[in-house]
């Protein structure tokens, strides 16, 4: 049956698509083809895309894939699956290059480099990575060809190994040979006498080489007479100035010798007691047994090279060494110094005073002493009562002991490994009576009862107590032997310093206490002036007596909350109250003084009067402030004592001046020219206060006058303006004019124009809350026909007999020109210039009348 082509192209295309992802490249290997010689190395570079973890990675020689098990077989270079293992012939010769790591992720490329060294002919083939994931993730690359061809300098080294070990001394011959056919001798690497290494094919050093040719093959022979040195040499042949590196062969030495090099080493040079130390013998040589040695004697004998001291002690110390030894010979070491380092010991404090009888004032000398320390003691602490005290070296001095340098003392010594504690031994110092105390009550109230008991410590205990009073309103002094004074009733006198003196065999000390007498107070006085003059600063000084001291206070009139509430103007000392007052009218009337404490309390009170200058002083009026009418000013004013005179005057021209001396100011029929400012003065003989200005203004009507430019009517062709111009209070809101012959009102503006055609007799009326005015009349216009006529038939006639006077003058210059033979003018019109010169007036007459 023959498929249609267009479907197969269909089928082609479907397949092409599916199998997109499977064509994309995965693994890139050069397909290149490699040439390398027999014994050298190469590296084929690889990478591959990652797509999951755990792949199963291959490097295949020569792969073919196998369709019945869908896997491919061949030589397999490099494996990490055990189940596929790499092929015995490569196992030392492959490495596998990589740079994944934990941190690389999915789509990642990764380096998968193969490396083989030593090639062989048989290593010639194609080479191809293949990796194996889960299901159809499966790759195999390109094929890199290696083609390995002979190498006619390819060394060889005979013997390749040693059966047996060399002897020290005996002489070893290696030879290194290539094929015939190389053009140079084989190098093998020695040391020169410089002791730098360089690779020779003929005897330049104290070791001998020899070139010669066996059998086809170029042979060079390196003889050397062996020594100990020489062991674990390895001696190394290469082709000639071959740089590859894999391309050497080496052979290793094995030399028997008897001990060399012995030495002996500790863990540490520094021991303390206690501590575990290693010593170690090193010695070159084979089957070595060792010894170790402490003072000539042996104190252990073992194969192993340590020897291990636990919990050293101060005994161990010593010079030790070691002794290595086989069945060639023997070889003892140098020799090592231990010294174990310990703490004190025997530590113990001895008094080089005798402290028995040691009292105040004395010295006191403490010596600490050690027995053995390695190292020495290099500091003392001392300590007192368990406190470290300064000093730090073996004696401890105290200069001029004190009853409290009582106590236990030891020391500590301390050599840097160790500190060590001394015995203790305690110091009793014998001192006179201190810390006296006086118990009792130190305040107690009149009238009760007073027992103070004295006490101290001394060494030994008092013998005797005495009290002293020597301060206050009384003194005694008295002896007892219980240290107790009783008072049974206190009186005020009883008050002052009671001082209590303390006797030992040794000395006496003495301590004294104040006893206050607590009774109410008493003597409580007020200082203050009952008279003052307002803003005078003056003291109100409250005093009393009492005990304890008692809380003072002074109060003053209901209008004063607290006169103390100013602190700053307050002074306080015992029983006494000073308060500093700048005095106003409202500190006037009853001040008390209150004086309290905890045993009472006590009052007294005094009278304040102030004086003060007038004030509050206020003017006022009664009255119409109309023209005409009667008003009357009033001054009123609050003052102590009462005001004595009044003053009332009047602000003119910016000064003031004097318009009255009584208490009112009366107008009978106010006037225009009585408007202004009046003030009131007040005074007393304590001083005097003006008032605030009272402002009269004197109503009236409206008087009139007419502002205008009349002079513009004598041209009876231009309007006049005019202004009604009123001074009035208050001011005029209402203006109207009229014309006399026309009763109607011709404008109610301020400014009124009348034009030419409008003549006559014209006033304006203005009017305020007070009332109404008019003005004078005023006549505009008055300009008439007769005198117009008058004027047209008067110009004509000056016209005539100014052109008559022309020709006059023009017919005498013409005659007068005739007669005069030197005026030279031939010509009777030479005369116009001089009569139009002299006829100017006339033009200007002329020109002024038309």
């Amino acid at each position: 049956m023959m498929v249609p082509e267009g479907i197969l192209l269909l089928l082609f295309v479907i397949l092409t698509s599916s199998f997109t992802g499977l064509l994309e490249v995965q693994i890139k290997v050069p397909e290149v083809t490699e040439t390398k010689e027999e014994g050298s190395s190469v590296t084929i570079s690889c990478s591959y895309l990652k797509k999951e973890n755990n792949l199963a990675l291959l490097w295949f020689k020569d792969p073919d894939y196998d369709q019945h098990s869908e896997t491919f077989n061949g030589t397999i270079v490099f494996s990490h699956r055990t189940e596929r293992q790499q092929s015995p012939g490569y196992s030392n010769r492959v490495k596998y290059i990589t740079n994944e790591t934990s941190t690389s992720k999915i789509n990642d490329w990764i380096q998968c480099n193969l490396s083989i060294t030593d090639l062989q002919k048989t290593d010639s083939g194609n080479y191809g990575f293949r990796f194996i994931g889960s299901g159809i993730n499966k790759y195999m690359s390109k094929y890199m060809s290696l083609e390995v061809t002979d190498n006619p300098c390819k060394v060889q080294v005979e013997p390749s190994e040693l059966n047996n070990p060399l002897k020290e001394s005996e002489e070893f011959t290696v030879n290194c040979s290539t094929f015939g056919s190389c053009l140079k001798y084989p190098e093998w690497l020695v040391h020169t006498s410089g002791q730098k290494e360089e690779w020779l094919s003929s005897s330049l050093t104290d070791v001998i080489i020899e070139n010669e040719e066996e059998e086809g093959r170029k042979v060079t022979k390196l003889k050397l007479n062996v020594t100990w040195k020489d062991d674990k040499r390895i001696l190394s042949c290469r082709p000639a100035q071959v740089q590859d590196s894999f391309q050497i062969r080496s052979i290793t030495l094995s030399v028997e010798y008897g001990p060399k090099e012995t030495t002996a080493q500790v863990s540490s040079d520094y021991v303390k007691e206690g501590d575990s130390v290693t010593l170690s013998c090193n010695s070159r040589g084979r089957n070595v047994s060792f010894s170790w040695f402490k003072k000539e004697k042996i104190e252990v004998s073992q194969q192993m090279s340590d020897l291990k001291l636990n919990n050293v002690k101060p005994e161990d110390s010593g010079e030790y060494y070691c002794e290595a030894k086989n069945k060639h010979g023997s070889m003892k070491s140098n020799i090592i110094t231990i010294d174990v380092k310990y703490g004190p010991k025997g530590v113990t404090v001895k008094p080089l005073v005798r402290v028995e009888d040691l009292k105040e004032g004395d010295n006191l000398i403490l010596k600490c002493s050690v027995n053995e320390s390695n190292p020495l003691v290099t500091e003392f602490k001392w300590h007192y009562n368990n406190s470290m005290l300064q000093q730090t070296i073996d004696t401890l001095t105290i200069s001029s002991v004190t009853a409290d340098d009582s106590g236990s003392y030891y020391c500590q010594a301390d050599n840097g490994i160790k500190k060590e504690k001394s015995n203790e031994i305690t110091v009793s110092v014998k001192y006179s009576p201190r810390n006296i105390k006086i118990q009792g009550e130190h305040s107690v109230k009149v009238h009760s009862r007073l027992t103070l008991k004295c006490s101290g410590d001394a060494n030994p205990q008092p013998e005797r107590y005495t009290w002293k009073k020597i301060h206050g309103l009384s003194s005694f002094q008295s002896s007892v032997q219980t240290g107790e004074l009783n008072i049974k009733n206190v009186t005020i006198k009883d008050a002052g310093q009671y001082t209590c003196n303390v006797t030992n065999a040794i000395g006496s000390s003495s301590y004294t206490i104040n006893v206050d007498v607590l009774y109410p107070p008493y003597n409580l006085s007020l200082i203050m002036k009952s008279e003052l003059k307002e803003f005078e600063v003056f003291p109100i000084i409250c005093l009393v007596q009492s005990n304890p001291m008692s809380e003072l206070t002074v109060t003053g009139p209901e209008d004063i909350i607290n006169i103390q509430s100013n602190r700053g103007n307050i002074t306080k000392s015992e029983n006494k109250l000073t308060i500093y007052l700048n005095v106003t009218e409202s500190h006037a009337g009853r001040y008390k003084c209150k004086a309290k404490n905890s045993e009472g309390e006590l009052e007294t009170e005094q009278g304040l009067t102030v004086l003060y200058a007038p004030k509050n002083v206020t003017a006022s009026s009664k009255g119409e402030q109309t023209f005409g009418s009667e008003l009357t000013l009033t001054c009123e004013a609050r003052s102590k004592p009462a005001v004595s005179s009044f003053e009332w005057m009047k602000k003119l021209n910016g000064q003031l001046k004097t318009v009255g001396h009584e208490q009112t100011l009366r107008f009978h029929s106010l006037n225009i020219s009585d408007s202004g400012q009046f003030v009131c003065i007040a005074n007393n003989y304590i001083g005097k206060t003006r008032s605030q200005s009272v402002d009269i203004r004197v109503k009236y009507t409206p008087n009139i006058n007419i502002v205008h430019n009349k002079t513009a009517e004598r041209n009876c062709e231009l309007a006049v303006y005019l202004t009604c111009s009123a001074d009035a209070y208050p001011p005029a809101t209402d203006y109207k004019w009229y014309r006399e012959d026309n009763a109607t009102v011709q404008s109610d503006k301020q400014n009124f124009t009348v034009p030419p055609q409008n003549p006559g007799m014209y006033y304006c009326s203005a009017a305020n809350r007070i009332g109404k005015s008019r003005s004078k009349s005023i006549e505009l216009f008055v300009c008439s026909s007769s005198l117009k006529v008058l004027w047209q038939i008067i110009l004509p006639i000056i016209l005539l007999i100014l052109i008559a006077v022309a020709i006059f003058l023009i017919r005498r210059t013409i005659i007068k020109a005739r007669l005069d033979p030197q005026s030279g003018a031939d010509n009777p019109l030479s005369f116009f210039p001089v009569f139009l010169s002299r006829s100017s007036t006339v033009a200007n007459l002329l020109l002024l009348v038309i």
